[in-house]
């Protein structure tokens, strides 16, 4: 099969309906420029047609886009040297949203959803020489308010009620981190394919039997003949028998382990792999990522017509909902190669506005910062798009599970018969192409929508989908539509009906997933008691801070670099998002006016918050039997454009301080403390595979400096499981720190401490923290006195191996900080002047 990519001469302009449409066609005044794949914003903003949205208060500024229609032109030369048996057709892999595509002023197809590729049968159509592609793009606003005005108002959490009836990137609408930016445009690759005879589909799933020295790939490849190929069902046949698939297996180190030469018969061709001793895909921490590739080649008597090649990762994965020992209800903890997994990590979210402005390199960016915070597991939101294959492949090769939600979030979706074909070709669509994925762990049918369902009265466990279809339509999609596609397309992966879901409501704490925001929304409860807000599986919880001060200057002119000016207020969607941020400071620290002052007292409260849920959490990952809590994913790992948000990486992949919080709270070791009235209770997680012998030095520290008591413990940590080390008294009506620390083979591999609180009250002396620059890239860091909450600064390009330190007298830390070189280095701390 060859093809011609259509990414060059492409024009843009808008419609006008009270235009005849040739003449606008013909025209040749108004048109600008136009990348493809790309969106109308992008090309406005390039063509100085459109103030970039998201500086300052402009999103206001760029609603008229989303309101109008839009005219794509490519004028393109077709090669002259096809085979008069060829068959050509035209592939529009992503088309945002309402689209009409004329070739040669042949209407060839239509669209209404975002996320199905379409295709059409041009052969009859292409010309030599000159060519002249049309597309028209209708406002997915217009359009889906008149749906709506159709069929009624149903309800949301964030954005246009309207965006229910369409199905397209439901962010676009405006949510509580990003704004309202209705885009359209050719978002993905526009192709023209020429074959006689090509690889369709290629299924491949992988089976790893329970003692893992075995696995299986069942390959099935499906064959699509030409429209020349034949004219009835035998001679069909009779072409078909022409044909064989070479289908190879080749591993990580490029040498072959299986091969097979398949007929094809009725348009398919199967056949089983088989793998002994398989190098197994480990997620993130727990081993290699190794990659076999499986290259499928289509043949007839003159050569090859068609290749397909697929990485593909030999792993068993399980969801595992078995009964507890100590607890009532079932565990949800996923299962890889036979080793319960604690599935730390983080929600992700469209990584801009324009998703077609994301590159390769910036998706393997954001994996590898998750990745080096010690993640095992993202979870790409339901509100957003099935992410460009290159994420899943940098998921592939960092060991990251992807909990991979359709696309339903925050709303009563319609599911009249229409709309349930449309996400039918949506989800066998995208189910083929992520199958073959080891990082995809799950399939989950949409965001909170079992949520807003219990808390409209829409939503009755004890009927059936088909009983409550009146109140809640869309269970007929996430209990039939998607489970039996899933079923069929992906039968060895898991399926779940939403996120959260479990109990009536969905916040049940002893079944299913949950989302714990009683801290921050609901009853903007403390931070403090996150340890309360449990779950078998948190998939959401989260704290907002301020980005990095050079993102806010990106976006706020001078005048309004202040804590809550307008156009800052403006960057924070969430529903009373200032008010609360403003809450949870005032509980914990002094507020102070500057903004630096604000952007680190935000991210000193934002880490603190998620390292003490995560430990509180993974602190109940008690063993076999107990393992009550099997998973903690921040709301959110990243940004879709600069923004004060929940995410722990900004819009600039500038990270904030709660990465490395989380990092330390996320390692495969790490110790815990948490304070009752008199005592302080201690434990360590050993998220390794082996036992451990370690030192655990627990330490007592006045305000000043002052050692009040030494502990020192020798402790086998049992592999994959907490360990409880007990209580250690002291005085209440002393201001005191503990330090925990481990010590293995006389090195300190993890640290922990604990302050009195709120930190609002601590009036704490100068530390006198030392830096000792070693080496360009390595620095020394040590205090005379207890110092909270030390943030090395020294602008972008400088990674740093850890942040964000707690340090305690007599304890150097040693931080590698490449790309620093001779970098101008600053240090803040808490309650520094």
């Amino acid at each position: 099969m060859r093809q011609i990519v259509l990414s060059s001469g492409w024009r843009l302009r808008q419609y006008d309906p009270s235009r005849e449409f040739t003449a606008q066609i013909d025209d040749e005044e108004g048109w600008i420029p136009a990348t493809v794949p790309g969106v109308v914003h992008q090309d406005l903003i390039a063509a100085g047609l459109l103030p970039d949205p998201f500086d300052g208060l402009n999103e206001y500024a760029a609603q008229w886009v989303g309101e109008v229609a839009w005219l794509y032109r490519c004028d393109f030369d077709a090669p002259d040297n096809s085979a008069p048996d060829e068959t050509v057709v035209l592939c529009c892999d992503g088309l945002d949203t309402f689209a009409t595509v004329w070739l040669n002023d042949a209407p060839v197809l239509t669209n209404d959803n975002m996320f199905v590729p379409r295709r059409a049968e041009v052969t009859r159509l292409i010309r030599r020489g000159r060519n002249r592609l049309m597309m028209l793009f209708d406002s997915a606003l217009r359009r889906g308010r008149a749906r709506e005005a159709e069929d009624g108002v149903l309800p949301v959490w964030n954005g246009d009620s309207s965006r229910l009836y369409v199905r397209k990137a439901q962010y676009h609408y405006g949510w509580d981190w990003g704004p309202t930016l209705l885009t359209a445009g050719p978002w993905r690759p526009v192709r023209l394919e020429f074959f006689t005879a090509r690889i369709a589909d290629v299924s491949c799933p992988v089976e790893v039997d329970p003692d893992l020295h075995h696995a299986t790939v069942a390959v099935q490849v499906e064959i699509e003949a030409g429209q020349h190929t034949a004219r009835n069902t035998g001679e069909m046949m009779r072409f078909f028998a022409g044909l064989t698939v070479q289908v190879e297996l080749i591993d990580p180190d490029g040498a072959p382990v299986a091969t097979a030469a398949l007929p094809v018969e009725g348009g398919s061709s199967a056949t089983r792999l088989h793998v002994p001793a398989p190098r197994l895909w480990w997620p993130n921490g727990y081993g290699d990522h190794p990659l076999y590739r499986l290259v499928t080649t289509l043949h007839d008597s003159n050569g090859a017509l068609d290749r397909r090649e697929l990485r593909i990762g030999l792993r068993r994965l399980r969801l595992v909902q078995a009964p507890l020992d100590h607890e009532p209800g079932t565990t949800f903890l996923f299962e890889v190669n036979n080793i319960p997994i604690f599935c730390g990590g983080a929600n992700w979210i469209p990584a801009d506005s324009f998703v077609t402005r994301i590159t390769p390199e910036m998706y393997r960016g954001w994996c590898q910062q998750a990745a080096a915070a010690n993640m095992v597991m993202l979870r790409v939101w339901g509100g957003g798009i099935y992410e460009d294959d290159t994420f899943y492949d940098a998921c592939d090769e960092l060991g990251l599970l992807v909990w991979q939600d359709f696309m339903f979030a925050c709303g009563i979706y319609p599911a009249p018969g229409w709309f349930r074909d449309s996400v039918r070709a949506e989800a066998e669509a995208q189910v083929r192409r992520l199958r073959h994925h080891p990082c995809l762990a799950l399939w989950c049918g949409n965001n909170e929508d079992y949520q807003i369902a219990a808390a409209t009265g829409r939503y009755d466990p004890n009927l059936t989908p088909e009983e409550n279809a009146d109140r809640f339509p869309a269970r007929l999609i996430y209990e039939r539509l998607l489970p039996d596609i899933c079923a069929v397309l992906d039968p060895t992966r898991p399926y779940w009906p939403g996120s959260p879901y479990g109990g009536a409501d969905g916040s049940d704490q002893t079944f299913g997933d949950r989302h714990t925001w009683d801290v921050w929304h609901g009853r903007v409860a403390p931070y403090q008691e996150y340890v309360a807000y449990h779950g078998r599986f948190v998939s959401e919880f989260g704290m907002q801070a301020f980005p990095d001060r050079a993102t806010i200057e990106a976006f706020a002119p001078p005048a309004e670099r202040y804590p809550q000016s307008r156009t800052l207020d403006h960057h924070n969607k969430a529903a009373d998002g200032p008010r609360r941020l403003a809450v949870y400071l005032s509980d914990n620290v002094r507020i102070p006016s500057d903004l630096d002052g604000y952007i680190y007292a935000t991210q000193l409260v934002q880490a603190e918050a998620l390292a003490m849920a995560i430990r509180s959490w993974r602190r109940r990952w008690g063993g076999p039997g107990r393992y009550a809590t099997a998973g903690a994913l921040v709301w959110q790992l990243n940004d879709c454009w600069p923004v004060i948000s929940w995410s722990l990486i900004d819009y600039y992949r500038r990270a904030k301080p709660a990465l490395y919080a989380v990092r330390r709270a996320l390692a495969p070791i790490a110790p815990g403390l948490a304070r009752t009235a008199d005592s302080a209770e201690l434990w360590v997680v050993n998220g390794t595979t082996a036992a451990a012998d370690v030192d655990v030095e627990l330490r007592t520290w006045t305000l000043g400096g002052d050692l009040v008591v030494l502990d020192k413990l020798r402790v086998s940590l049992l592999p994959n499981r907490t360990t409880e080390l007990g209580q250690f008294g002291f005085d209440p009506g002393s201001a005191l720190i503990f330090d925990a620390r481990v010590i293995m083979n006389d090195q300190v591999v993890a640290r922990a401490s604990l302050w009195p609180e709120p930190l609002k009250y601590l009036t704490l002396p100068d530390p006198v923290i030392v830096l000792d620059l070693a080496s360009d890239d390595e620095l020394h860091i040590r205090a005379a006195r207890p110092a909270k909450g030390v943030v090395l600064l020294a602008g972008d390009g400088v990674a740093w191996s850890d942040n964000y330190l707690d340090l305690m007298p007599g304890d150097e830390q040693v931080i590698r900080a490449d790309g620093l070189g001779e970098r101008p280095l600053s240090v803040r701390w808490l309650g520094m002047e």
